[in-house]
């Protein structure tokens, strides 16, 4: 069974971009960029409020700590621009991704009568 290594940064809004850049150089699936959203009333599409998590999931093999450190020094550059929290790093354990996410899937209220 594969691994992977989480890698996630929760920033302001207008830093989501580079540092989802930066991330997606080293992360061969993508990149997630998860942000919260504030609904007003039901025909309301929302705007984006609040922090910004921008996740990354690196393959856990034999060049896991060479990539995790040009990573951090990536980073390190970008965070002299504008100053960055420290990436947070978590080892995930392969599953079946095609059944696990519906454990979390929570509906979304699109109107009155509509979920």
């Amino acid at each position: 069974m594969n691994s992977w290594l989480e890698v996630s940064l929760t920033v302001d809004g207008e830093l989501a971009e580079a540092v989802a850049e930066v991330l997606a150089r080293f992360a061969p699936g993508g990149v997630a960029v998860e942000s919260g959203v504030a609904y007003r009333h039901d025909e309301d599409e929302g705007t984006p409020s609040g922090a910004v998590c921008v996740r990354a999931y690196l393959p856990m093999d034999e060049k896991t700590e060479e990539t995790r450190h040009k990573l951090e020094e990536a980073l390190y550059y970008l965070g002299m621009i504008q100053p960055l929290p420290a990436p947070v790093f978590e080892p995930i354990a392969d599953q079946n991704w095609m059944e696990a996410w519906k454990e979390h899937y929570q509906p979304i209220p699109i109107s009155k009568r509509l979920i």
